[in-house]
């Protein structure tokens, strides 16, 4: 099936900005082309069928993207199976993923992880002409880059959790996903 999965605690703020985030990145790159790269986001702790955070709602319409239709969903190892990368917001959901399909090792990585790994990557670097076939060896591209870089400090990893937070926390988690995601764009292409 392919495509991105992300994935945070609730699903009603971290990763649901990420995957309409992503969504409108692609569209706008690619137009409607974009329709074949499914994205998606699921919670560890999810309780199914709640709607984003109204201030993560908030977050997206100033950046002029629709939260509308959103529910949450649980994590399930079929939607790992059948993406080609999951990003996570922490670390310890990297871990949850993993551990629910270990198979998926080499395919997950917190989004902030992603971005540092093919930061200095460019379109050049991901061969295949179709957006389905370069989505495919972006996570082997970021793969091939482990061990090659200094390594980031653990906390630098991760997205913090505005829940509970003033209206400051959950604009500095939403800039740290947009700026996390203008790389893996970059690199796909055009």
């Amino acid at each position: 099936m392919g495509g991105i999965l992300f994935v945070c605690t609730a699903n009603q703020i971290r990763s649901p900005f990420a995957e309409r985030l992503m969504r409108e990145g692609l569209l706008a790159r690619f137009g409607p082309v974009a329709d074949a790269v499914a994205v998606t986001s699921a919670g560890t702790h999810a309780s199914p069928g709640r709607p984003i955070w109204p201030e993560a709602a908030a977050e997206l319409a100033r950046r002029g993207v629709s939260a509308a239709g959103h529910t949450s969903r649980q994590l399930a190892p079929t939607m790992i199976r059948r993406v080609n990368v999951v990003l996570a917001a922490e670390r310890t959901h990297r871990d949850q993923v993993t551990a629910l399909w270990p198979e998926a090792l080499n395919r997950v990585y917190t989004l902030r992880e992603f971005a540092w790994l093919l930061d200095s990557c460019t379109a050049a670097d991901l061969p295949g002409r179709r957006l389905t076939e370069r989505l495919e060896l972006l996570p082997v591209l970021a793969r091939s880059r482990r061990g090659s870089l200094a390594p980031l400090p653990p906390d630098a990893m991760d997205i913090a959790d505005p829940v509970g937070g003033s209206e400051a926390d959950f604009a500095r988690a939403a800039a740290e996903i947009e700026q996390a995601l203008a790389t893996p764009l970059r690199v796909l292409g055009p």
